[in-house]
C-alpha cells in the first residue's frame, strides 16, 4: 500500500505528507482531532504551524523561522509540512503568509486605538470589536466554501484514495468519512480503517453528488467482545443492531464473541463492555452508546429536552426525508425513554457509592441516593467535634434552616390504560417512602374547620387528577432539596401531607435548633407537636431537646396582616441572618417547565423524571456555592457595618433606662411571640387596618359568589387586588431608588434588577387573573400597546401600567368592565391603604422629629453632624415612601369617582408632612442652635416652643384625621421604639449573616474533605470477586476522592481569609461552654 500521491500545484490529496508515517502500514490522519495514528496504531501528536492571532516576532525569534516561497512553518517541526514522498513541492503553500492571503482576497485585520478609562491605550481589532460586521463582509466567502465542501473539492481533477493511492477516475465507489476527515478512500481501505469504529458516518460519491451510506451497507461486520478486532471463535450468525449514537441513528452488522478473550461474557455484558447500552435484557435489537445517554441526560436536566424531540433530531440528522415516508427509519422513542431512565438511576447508584457495597447496590437506605447540601450542618461530617460546647449566644451558627411549600404545577392525571410501573428507587432519593406516606394520608381527617374552608375554596381543582401537586422541603439558605423532602399532594396543601414531608426530611436530625419557613407557618405551627404524635414513630423529633421556630418568608409575609407579619416574619427571627425563606420558590421555577411532561406521565416515569431534575439542581447548587457565598459575604460585611453604625446613631438619643425597657420587651416577645405585644409594630386605633378590610372584602366576595355574581377561580378576587397593590409598591420602590441617580452602584443595580424580575414574574400571574376578573382589560391593554410608539424602547417593568379596576375607562360603565363588585372591593382596599399609610407617615415623622431634636441639642463637629444628617435623611425617605403610597391609593379613589365618600382622605402635599404645629426643619433653616426647636428628653421636658411668625402656620390635617393618636408623648415614645427595634433587628440579622456565611464556607470545605476520605475508604473495600470490577470500582473511588480534594483546595484558596474558624475565642473557651 503506497502513500498518498502528491498533486502538482496544490496541497496533498488528503493529509499533509508529514502526517504520513513511512512504515509498512499507512498512517491514519484525523483533520479535526489534531492527531494521526501511525502504522503501529500509536497516536502521534500533530505538529501544526498555527501562529497566535496577533503574534509579532522579535529579531531573535525570526532567525529560527524557515522561510519558503509559499509561507512559514513552525520551527519545531522536523520536516516541512509540504514535504512529499518524492521531495519538496516548490509550488505548495501550506500556510500562506500575509502577501498570499491578500492575493486570495482575504483582508488583513484592521487595527485602531482605543482609550481605556485609566488612560492606557490598547489595540482593538475589528474581529473583537464588531465580529458580526466583519462576518457580513465575507458572507460570499463562507457560502462558496460550503458549496465547495459538497463536491470533490481538491480531488475534482485527480480523484485517488488517500490511503492506498489507487486511481479512482474509473471507479464510482469511493467514499469519505465525516469523522476521519474530508479525504477520499476506496472501499477496501475504508473497511480496513473502520474495523474498530463502526459508528462513523460514511458518504459515497454517486458520480455527481455525495449520498449518505453506511459501513453496514459496504460490508463491515463488527466483532463484539474484541473492540472490532478478529475473534478466534465468533458466532456464526451476523446480527443487525440499531445504535443511537448522537447525532445519528446507525445500523450496525456484528457478531458476538464466544472465545475466552471476553471471558465467555453474555451478550448483554459484551454490549455493555463495548459502551453500548441495550434497550432490553434479552436479545436486544436497539442500543444507545454511553456517550449518547449521558448527553441526553444533560440535555434533559439542563435544557428540558424531552425524549421525543431528541429522537426526532437524530432521525432528521440521519435522513431528513424519513418523516415523509420515502425511507423508513426505525422508531426508537420508547426505547430511548426506557434506556435513559435506567441510565440516570444507575448513575445515581454509582455516584452514591452503592456500587462499592459488598452486599450489592440494592437495597439502599432512605434518601441515600440524594445529593445533600455541602453547606448545611451535619454532625460527624462538617461540624467540629466540640460543637456542643459553643457559647449559647452563638448556637445559631449550627442551626438548620428549612423552607417548605407546595407546588400545584407538578400535577398528574389519572389514566385509563395505567400500567403498574413504580419508581426505580422509591424512597431512596428525594421522594418520601410511598407506602407509609399513602397510609398516613389515607387515615388523616382534618379537624381544623377554618383551614378546611380555606382548602375547599382556594386549592386547585382535583377532578381527574391522581396528584394535585407536590410538597417540598429545601434548605432555606442554599435551595437544595432535602433527602425524602418531596411528596405528592392529593387534595391541596393539607397539614397531613406537609407534616409527613417535613419530618421525613428531618430523619437523622441531631442538632439543637431548627427554623422552618412556610408561607402559612403562622397557622401550621399551631398544634404541630400534637400532629407529630400521629406520625410513624421513626419520624418523631425530640421537641424537648430541639428548639423549633417557624417564620414567614419575607415576600409572602406581605400577604399576611400587619400583626402576623411583625410576629412571624423571618426578618425578626433570631439566628436566621438574612435568610429570606423564598429559596423553595426558586427551586420550583426550575421544576415547573417539566410540569407539562409529567402531567400525563405514568407514576414511575414521572417520579424518576422529577427526581433526576432535582438531583441535577442540587448538584449544580452545590457547585455554585464557591461564587455565591463569596458574593453574599462581600455584601453582608458591607451592609453589617452600615447597620451597626445606623443602630449606634439611633441609640445615642435614647436613655439607658428606656433602652432597657425596650430590650426587655423584645426579649419577652422573642420567647413568647404569640402572646406578647410586638415591639416592631405600632398599635392601630380609630382607622381600620388593611387586614380587617381584606377580611370584610373576602366575606363580601363569598356572598357575591353564592349569588352567582362572582366567578369562582383558583385565586380569590381579594388576593388578585392585593397582588396588584403589592406590585405597585415594588414599582414605586424601583422608581424611588433610581430617582436623581445617573449611575447606580453594582450591588444596588443587582438589587434593582431582582426587583424588576419580581415585578415581571408577579405581573405574568396578575395578567392571567386579570382576564378572568376584568374581561374588558385584555382589549384595553392591547389597544394601548398598539398606540405605543414602536420606535421607542419597551417600557421598563416599573413603568408598565397595571390597569387596576380604578384605571379602566369610565366609558365602560359603573363596573368599569370588571365582574360585579370588583371595583367596590378595590375601593375598600384603597381606603385601608390610605389610612394605614397615614399612620406610618405620622410614626416616622415622630421618629424624625426626635432625631432632629437630639442633633440640635447634642451633635457637634462635622463628622458627627454628617452621620446625623444621613440618619435623618434615611427616615425622611421612609416618610416620603409612605406618603407616596397614600397618594397612589387616593389617586385610585379619584379615578374611580369615589372620593366624595371619604372626605377625610384629603390631598397630601409636601408641606403637610410636618409635626403637630411645627415644621420639620432642614439644615438650611437651622441657622442658630439657640433658636432651634428643643424637645426634652423622652419622658419629660418642655413642650416645643413655636418660633416667631409661627402664627401663620396651621396644624397639618394628618394629625387631626381619624386614626391620629391622642397622646402625643406616648405616640412619640412608641414611634421611636418601633424604629429603634427595627434598627436593632436589622443590625442583628446582618451580623448573624456574616457569621453564618463564614461558617458555611468552613462547612463546605469540611464536608468535601469528609467526602474525599469516605471515597478513599471505599477504594480499599472488596466489591466483587471479579478483578476487573474491583479495579474499576477502585479507580472510580480514587477519582471521586481526588476530585473532592481538588475542589476543597480550590475553595480554600478562593475563600482565603473569609472561612470562619471553628474555635473562635468568643465562641468557645477551652472546650467548655461559656
Amino acid at each position: 500500500m503506497s502513500l498518498p500521491r502528491q498533486k502538482k500545484g496544490g496541497r496533498p490529496s488528503a493529509a499533509p505528507a508529514w502526517a504520513t508515517a513511512a512504515t509498512s502500514r499507512t498512517a491514519l490522519y484525523s483533520a479535526d482531532r489534531g492527531f494521526y495514528a501511525s502504522g503501529t496504531s500509536k497516536l502521534q501528536e500533530e505538529l501544526t504551524s498555527i501562529s497566535s492571532k496577533r503574534r509579532k516576532l522579535n529579531d531573535d525569534e525570526s532567525s529560527d523561522v524557515q522561510e519558503t516561497p509559499g509561507g512559514t512553518w513552525h520551527p519545531g517541526a522536523s520536516r516541512a509540512p509540504w514535504y512529499g514522498e518524492d521531495g519538496c513541492d516548490d509550488e505548495m503553500a501550506w500556510l500562506p503568509d500575509a502577501s498570499v492571503r491578500r492575493e486570495s482576497g482575504e483582508e488583513s485585520e484592521e487595527e485602531f486605538e482605543d482609550d481605556e478609562s485609566e488612560g492606557v491605550h490598547r489595540k482593538v481589532y475589528r474581529s473583537s470589536k464588531d465580529p458580526m460586521s466583519l462576518w457580513r463582509s465575507r458572507i460570499q466567502l463562507y457560502v462558496n466554501e460550503l458549496l465547495r465542501f459538497r463536491g470533490l473539492a481538491d480531488d475534482i481533477d485527480d480523484p485517488c484514495c488517500a490511503r492506498c493511492g489507487v486511481d479512482l477516475k474509473l471507479s464510482t465507489e469511493y467514499f469519505k468519512c465525516e469523522d476521519c476527515g474530508p479525504f477520499l478512500q476506496c472501499s477496501g481501505c475504508l473497511l480496513e480503517a473502520h474495523q474498530t469504529t463502526p459508528l462513523h458516518v460514511i458518504k459515497q460519491w454517486t458520480g455527481s453528488w455525495w449520498k449518505k451510506s453506511s459501513l453496514a451497507d459496504i460490508g463491515l461486520v463488527y466483532q463484539m467482545g474484541h473492540g472490532g478486532w478478529e475473534c478466534s471463535y465468533p458466532t456464526s450468525t451476523v446480527r443487525e443492531m440499531t445504535v443511537l449514537h448522537a447525532p445519528y441513528i446507525h445500523r450496525v452488522r456484528f457478531r458476538y464473541c464466544k472465545c475466552n478473550r471476553s471471558d465467555y461474557a453474555s451478550n448483554i455484558q459484551q454490549l455493555l463492555r463495548n459502551g453500548w447500552y441495550p434497550a432490553t435484557g434479552i436479545d436486544p435489537e436497539t442500543c444507545a452508546t454511553f456517550q449518547t445517554l449521558e448527553s441526553f441526560r444533560l440535555y434533559s436536566v439542563a435544557g428540558n429536552l424531552n425524549a421525543r424531540d431528541f429522537v426526532t433530531s437524530l432521525e432528521e440528522m440521519s435522513d431528513v426525508t424519513a418523516r415523509t415516508g420515502m425511507r423508513k427509519l426505525p422508531e426508537r422513542y420508547k426505547q430511548l425513554q426506557r434506556m435513559s431512565r435506567q441510565w440516570a438511576f444507575l448513575l445515581r447508584l454509582v455516584r452514591a457509592g452503592r456500587g462499592h457495597d459488598p452486599d450489592g447496590a440494592l437495597p439502599a437506605k432512605r434518601g441515600e441516593l440524594a445529593v445533600i447540601c455541602w453547606a448545611c450542618p451535619y454532625e460527624n461530617r462538617n461540624l467540629p467535634s466540640n460543637w456542643r460546647d459553643i457559647n449559647p449566644a452563638y448556637r445559631f451558627i449550627y442551626m438548620l434552616l428549612l423552607a417548605l411549600d407546595a407546588n400545584f404545577r407538578l400535577k398528574n392525571r389519572l389514566r385509563a390504560n395505567e400500567i403498574d410501573d413504580p419508581p426505580l428507587g422509591p424512597g431512596l432519593g428525594y421522594w418520601v417512602e410511598p407506602e407509609p406516606y399513602r397510609d398516613h394520608v389515607k387515615n388523616y381527617t382534618s379537624t381544623c374547620i377554618a383551614f378546611a374552608a380555606l382548602l375547599q375554596k382556594d386549592t386547585r381543582l382535583t377532578t381527574g387528577l391522581r396528584v394535585s401537586g407536590v410538597g417540598g422541603c429545601v434548605c432555606a439558605r442554599h435551595e437544595i432539596l432535602r433527602p425524602n423532602g418531596l411528596g405528592d399532594l392529593q387534595k391541596g396543601e393539607r397539614y397531613a401531607n406537609m407534616d409527613y414531608i417535613v419530618f421525613s426530611a428531618l430523619i437523622g436530625f441531631t442538632l439543637w435548633w431548627l427554623t422552618l419557613s412556610y408561607d402559612i407557618g403562622c397557622q401550621w405551627n399551631v398544634k404541630l407537636r400534637d400532629r407529630m404524635a400521629k406520625l410513624p414513630s421513626h419520624l418523631h423529633l425530640d421537641l424537648e431537646q430541639v428548639k423549633v421556630q417557624c417564620g414567614l418568608p419575607v415576600w409572602h409575609a406581605g400577604s399576611h396582616n400587619q400583626e402576623c407579619q411583625n410576629t412571624h416574619s423571618l426578618s425578626f427571627k433570631p439566628g436566621v441572618g438574612k435568610t429570606d425563606g423564598e429559596g423553595i420558590e426558586r427551586m420550583w421555577s426550575v421544576l415547573n417547565p417539566i410540569g407539562y411532561a409529567t402531567k400525563t406521565a405514568g407514576v414511575g416515569v414521572r417520579a424518576d423524571l422529577i427526581e433526576e431534575h432535582v438531583d441535577h439542581h442540587n448538584f449544580r447548587k452545590n457547585l455554585s456555592l464557591g461564587s455565591v457565598l463569596s458574593a453574599r459575604l462581600k455584601l453582608a460585611e458591607a451592609e453589617r457595618d452600615i447597620q451597626v453604625e445606623a443602630f449606634r446613631a439611633a441609640s445615642e438619643g435614647v436613655e439607658d433606662e428606656v433602652m432597657g425597657e425596650w430590650l426587655k420587651m423584645i426579649n419577652i416577645f422573642l420567647q413568647r411571640p404569640e402572646t406578647s405585644p410586638s415591639p416592631y409594630m405600632l398599635e392601630m386605633s380609630a382607622c381600620v387596618s388593611e387586614a380587617q378590610v381584606r377580611l370584610e372584602v373576602r366575606k363580601e366576595e363569598e356572598r357575591l359568589t353564592q349569588e352567582g355574581r362572582m366567578p369562582l377561580q383558583g385565586q380569590s378576587a381579594t388576593a388578585f387586588l392585593v397582588a396588584g397593590i403589592l406590585i405597585e409598591d415594588i414599582k414605586a420602590r424601583i422608581i424611588r431608588e433610581l430617582k436623581g441617580t445617573a449611575l447606580v452602584a453594582g450591588e444596588r443595580a443587582n438589587q434593582i434588577e431582582e426587583w424588576r424580575h419580581t415585578v415581571l414574574t408577579k405581573l405574568a400571574r396578575f395578567r392571567e387573573l386579570q382576564g378572568l376578573y376584568m374581561p374588558a382589560a385584555p382589549a384595553i391593554i392591547e389597544e394601548a400597546e398598539a398606540r405605543r410608539d414602536r420606535s421607542a424602547a419597551s417600557p421598563r417593568p416599573e413603568h408598565i401600567k397595571l390597569w387596576m379596576p380604578s384605571e379602566m375607562p369610565s366609558l365602560l360603565g359603573p363596573a368599569r368592565g370588571c365582574v360585579g363588585g370588583l371595583l367596590d372591593m378595590e375601593m375598600k382596599l384603597r381606603v385601608a391603604q390610605c389610612e394605614n399609610s397615614l399612620t406610618l407617615v405620622r410614626a416616622r415623622l415622630h421618629a424624625k422629629r426626635h432625631l432632629i431634636s437630639f442633633r440640635n441639642a447634642n451633635v457637634t463637629g462635622q463628622n458627627q453632624s454628617t452621620k446625623a444628617r444621613t440618619l435623618i435623611s434615611e427616615v425622611g425617605e421612609k416618610v416620603t415612601a409612605s406618603a407616596n403610597r397614600y397618594r397612589r391609593g387616593r389617586e385610585a379613589l379619584v379615578a374611580a369617582g369615589c372620593l366624595e365618600k371619604f372626605q377625610h382622605l384629603r390631598e397630601l402635599k409636601d408641606e403637610h408632612l410636618q409635626m403637630s404645629g411645627a415644621a420639620m426643619e432642614t439644615d438650611a433653616e437651622r441657622t442658630d442652635a439657640s433658636t432651634a426647636m428643643k424637645i426634652g428628653a423622652l419622658g419629660g421636658g418642655k413642650a416645643p416652643r413655636q418660633d416667631q411668625g409661627s402664627s401663620m402656620q396651621v396644624i397639618s390635617w394628618i394629625w387631626t384625621a381619624p386614626g391620629a393618636l391622642d397622646n402625643e408623648e406616648k405616640d412619640l415614645h412608641d414611634s421611636i421604639r418601633v424604629e429603634w427595634s427595627r434598627a436593632l433587628a436589622r443590625r442583628d440579622r446582618w451580623t448573624e449573616e456574616v457569621l453564618l456565611l463564614k461558617e458555611e464556607m468552613r462547612r463546605v470545605c469540611a464536608y468535601l474533605e469528609w467526602q474525599a476520605d469516605w471515597w478513599k475508604t471505599k477504594s480499599s473495600g472488596q466489591v466483587s470477586s471479579s478483578r476487573e470490577v474491583e479495579a474499576g470500582a477502585r479507580a472510580f473511588a480514587l477519582k471521586q476522592s481526588a476530585w473532592h480534594l481538588e475542589l476543597r483546595t480550590f475553595l480554600q484558596n478562593k475563600w482565603q481569609g473569609s472561612i470562619g474558624e471553628a474555635n473562635e475565642p468568643n465562641m468557645y473557651s477551652a472546650g467548655v461552654m461559656i
